[in-house]
């Protein structure tokens, strides 16, 4: 598992990031204090050091020459929290996020500096009732069991194959509201006793309306920080205005 530390002097943002960068599957060691920050970085050798402005320009903070030059080769990437009234300083070399963070961006800046094969898109686990059409024929009752902003993953009752022009349809629960998008089959999952004769495939959108756009991201977001608040385990205030969609 991978270690990240968090640093900043913000107590409501580190408890509202901390338990999300665990719902992602990472061990994260946070602080207030600008004078922990080399001990952390010594004893847990994280890959990423997430730091806000006025702890980077601390004088407390005295990072050895050592973990200096890994941050000045990328060795250990750096994300720095914009913070209004911050002492300037120059920041070190890496991505800068606005504060409240954006949750999609916070999930990019860490999956391309921290995963050697970095996923494109915040990803859901969910089961939606749903319903798509091959090629403008009939529609076929499904399953949704994931949801991104560029696509889904359908349980699926007939076979389907790669490249076929799609009509999903799928609601998006709590907000009453319904999507309808041209999508594209990208791949297949075909019933095989290996995987208990599981069958379904995964659909790219083509285009959705930017209103439609809007409602998926926000539909998103809310499951997404629900999810994460009823399985943090007691870690902090959950404050979810420290987050923008």
């Amino acid at each position: 598992m991978k270690n990240i530390l968090i640093a900043d002097n913000r107590p409501d943002l580190l408890a509202t990031l901390e338990p999300i960068l665990k719902h992602w599957g990472y061990r994260v060691l946070s602080t207030c204090k600008a004078d922990q920050v080399m001990t952390f970085l010594k004893e847990s050798t994280p890959c990423l050091l997430i730091i806000g402005e006025e702890l980077f320009a601390d004088q407390n903070l005295r990072l050895d020459p050592e973990t200096t030059q890994r941050i000045k080769t990328g060795d250990l990437p750096v994300i720095a929290l914009k913070q209004d009234g911050a002492e300037t300083a120059e920041l070190p070399p890496g991505e800068t996020l606005e504060v409240p963070v954006e949750l999609f961006e916070l999930f990019s800046f860490i999956q391309s500096q921290v995963e050697k094969h970095p996923r494109q898109n915040l990803r859901l686990r969910l089961r939606l009732p749903g319903m798509y059409s091959v090629e403008d024929e009939e529609f076929i009752l499904a399953e949704v069991l994931s949801l991104s902003m560029r696509g889904l993953f359908f349980k699926a009752p007939s076979r389907s194959k790669k490249g076929d022009r799609v009509t999903v349809v799928f609601p998006l629960l709590g907000q009453c509201k319904e999507i309808e998008v041209k999508s594209t089959i990208l791949y297949t999952v075909e019933p095989e006793s290996g995987n208990n004769f599981f069958q379904g495939f995964g659909v790219g959108f083509d285009d959705i309306p930017e209103n439609q756009k809007e409602q998926l991201h926000q539909f998103i977001k809310d499951h997404f920080l629900r999810e994460v608040s009823a399985n943090r385990n007691g870690v902090g205030n959950f404050a979810e205005e420290q987050l923008k969609g």
